[in-house]
């Protein structure tokens, strides 16, 4: 990528064709130096079965390449054209309240073999006829895949119980594996397991709703990896390819998108920071981090859409900053949502880069500022790559087993606090891993909530740890094998030696509380206290050599241990016996571990100012960027050089609001 692209979500089949000149100069005007389009287009592209048009758009691709403007565009899978319905009503979904009617978008039933061959067709027809554009540069598959994903139609039951039967072989095994004498649950046919959409009491096996969640997941990736291999056949080898997950996390494994795609993208929604609340733009750093694993070793990604219109409480100035925070931890290019608000539809109210009468919009001056920036730095970073000894590891399979659906599920936020306390309280870079992934790269590994695990997967962390690695663990770590059946062993399970620690007795957060009549939480030993929130373990120290971190405080429990450390071969384990909804707790832990471990800073600053470097072949690139609208102070290591100014810079700098420093 020669220059960092900028662009712009833009969809001319809402506008007529005289508009689109005046767009394309407008773009050209603010910086725009990208368009993605076409995710939506079906209709547009075959108003009827069969008869296929694309010649509207290869105008708006010739349109765009005479403007300087490079294309993705987008296959059409998250939608269905109201024809095919009324020929196949089967190709939509269905929830939890019956089959989806016509209308919307998404909801179509992945496991119809009608929606598939349409979907094979429409995507060979778009790829024959565009994919060799001069201005394409990309494709995006489907949009947004894996949210809101929830198919409860009687096809997709046929197809889970196929599932099934491939996964497990027999349904004897399948009864071993899942422990189903329990209630009764024993299956004589695959043909009598249903999806558990309505529960009586004492909920679903957990087994059966870990499987759903699996099953959701090949379901989506097996379609994408359909359309990847369709665009193969038809677009060049520098054309890349890939999804703009609403968040990596979502309902499908992405670590399973590798296999298919050249770059992970993500869909930035994440609120714009008001004031000093800055502390969600973290969730932002974890997406960034986690892209970067997924983009096959590339070290780069995509924000695919990106908020561009701040509410009526936030400074547009904080488009910037956002955007920074892409550049800072390994974007390639930032869309910004979306260029014109459309005049009908489910999304009338959005606020885009022009207003409803033409004109820009309060967003405009901050991007076209930032367009300009970032390609004063841009060469020096182009080949740039982020180095991190500190990562956290995430598993799908234990996210999925809490059976939080959300996008902040039980697992997922415990995930986010951890990762963003040790990103913002370290000020340094943090990768995301999975189990499957070469550790030997790390210090210190956090694995919240790693609850499902395998014998071999535990012994993995175990040589890692007695290598020297520092290994944070949470309160059900180790605890489930991967059919959701507990071990045989007391908390934390395949980890307890390793930590030295038993939990002997639990109680949940507000049972606690009632009892004790008052304050529920841990207290470190300089007197800070957090709140614990769901379950506190009682635990027994089972080595001489545990050291308690932090305390309970509340009725029995407290005085007891709720954090240790463990020395294991040459490494260190750390267990949490509780969990908080205190994002201050996890920073607390991770300065304490700072301190300990010797995780010097990128740099010193006031809070509110998120740090990343980006590694070149002729030196490192620091970003500093404040997340707030008021002026912080930043300490470099030393006299550095402002790469957008061209200035000389620090060691003393004061950021204004919402300000960024590259810095060499």
């Amino acid at each position: 990528m020669s220059t960092y692209r900028v662009g712009v979500s833009y969809y001319p089949e809402w506008w007529p064709e005289e508009e689109w000149e005046q767009d394309f100069s407008k773009m050209e005007a603010l910086g725009i130096n990208l368009v993605r389009m076409g995710e939506f287009a079906w209709s547009w592209f075959e108003p009827s079965e069969g008869q296929y048009q694309f010649e509207p758009m290869r105008r708006v691709l010739d349109l765009a390449a005479r403007h300087g403007i490079s294309v993705i565009l987008g296959t059409v899978s998250a939608i269905c054209p109201p024809w095919l319905y009324k020929k196949f009503p089967e190709v939509k979904g269905g929830d939890l309240h019956g089959d989806y009617t016509f209308g919307g978008r998404k909801g179509n039933c992945l496991s119809s073999p009608e929606l598939r061959e349409y979907v094979r067709r429409i995507t060979e027809e778009q790829a024959r006829a565009l994919g060799g554009h001069p201005a394409v540069i990309g494709w995006q598959l489907d949009n947004e895949p894996g949210y809101p994903f929830a198919e409860y139609d009687k096809r997709c039951v046929k197809k889970f119980r196929r599932w099934l039967r491939d996964r497990y072989g027999t349904i004897d095994e399948l009864n071993r594996e899942w422990f189903t004498m329990f209630w009764s649950n024993r299956y004589t046919s695959f043909d009598e397991i249903d999806f558990p959409t309505h529960s009586a009491e004492g909920a679903w096996h957990p087994a059966l709703f870990l499987a759903t969640r699996r099953f959701f997941s090949d379901n989506f990736n097996s379609l994408l990896s359909m359309e990847a291999e369709i665009l193969r056949r038809h677009v060049g080898p520098d054309v890349f390819l890939y999804t703009n997950w609403p968040g990596a996390n979502w309902s499908v494994n992405c670590f399973d998108g590798t296999k298919y795609l050249d770059y992970a993208a993500w869909d930035n929604y994440v609120t714009l920071p008001t004031g000093e609340d800055y502390r969600l733009q973290l969730r932002s750093s974890m997406e960034h981090d986690f892209d970067r694993r997924l983009s096959c070793g590339k070290q780069r990604f995509l924000v695919a859409e990106q908020t561009v219109a701040p509410n009526a409480q936030t400074l547009p100035e904080a488009i910037a900053a956002q955007s920074w925070l892409d550049v800072a931890q390994g974007a390639f290019g930032t869309i910004f949502f979306e260029w014109r608000p459309p005049l009908g539809g489910a999304e009338q109210s959005y606020f885009s880069l022009l207003a409803g009468d033409l004109t820009y919009g309060e967003g405009a001056p901050a991007v076209r500022r930032f367009a300009a920036d970032v390609q004063k730095v841009w060469p020096m970073l182009e080949s740039s790559r982020t180095e991190a000894d500190i990562a956290t590891l995430y598993s799908y399979e234990s996210s999925w087993s809490t059976r939080g659906w959300t996008v902040d599920g039980p697992y997922d936020q415990d995930f986010f606090n951890l990762h963003g306390a040790l990103r913002n309280a370290l000020r340094r870079d943090l990768d995301v891993v999975g189990i499957q992934d070469d550790l030997t790269p790390y210090r210190m590994i956090a694995a919240p909530g790693f609850r499902i695990c395998t014998e071999e997967q535990a012994a993995k962390l175990d040589a890692w740890v007695r290598g020297g690695g520092i290994l944070i663990l949470s309160r059900d770590c180790g605890m489930f094998d991967p059919e959701c059946l507990m071990y045989t062993r007391r908390v934390p399970g395949l980890f307890r030696e390793m930590c030295g620690v038993a939990a002997v007795s639990s109680i949940s957060s507000d049972q606690m509380a009632s009892l004790s009549g008052g304050f529920t939480g841990v207290e470190f030993p300089d007197g800070r206290r957090f709140a614990s929130w769901k379950m506190l373990y009682k635990l027994r120290l089972e080595a001489d050599d545990v050291e308690v971190l932090a305390t309970y405080t509340c009725g029995k429990l407290a005085g007891t241990p709720a954090v240790t450390l463990h020395p294991w071969g040459k490494g260190w384990a750390v267990y949490l016996a509780a969990d908080c909804d205190d994002y201050r707790y996890y920073e607390a832990l991770a300065r304490e571990l700072g301190r300990r471990f010797g995780f010097a800073p990128l740099f010193e600053a006031e809070d509110g100012v998120l740090a990343a470097r980006r590694v070149t072949d002729e030196g490192d690139v620091l970003f500093a960027v404040n997340m707030t609208e008021t002026p912080k102070r930043v300490t470099l290591p030393r006299r550095m050089t402002d790469l957008v100014s061209g200035e000389p810079a620090g060691p003393e700098v004061t950021l204004p609001g919402f300000g960024t420093l590259v810095a060499r």
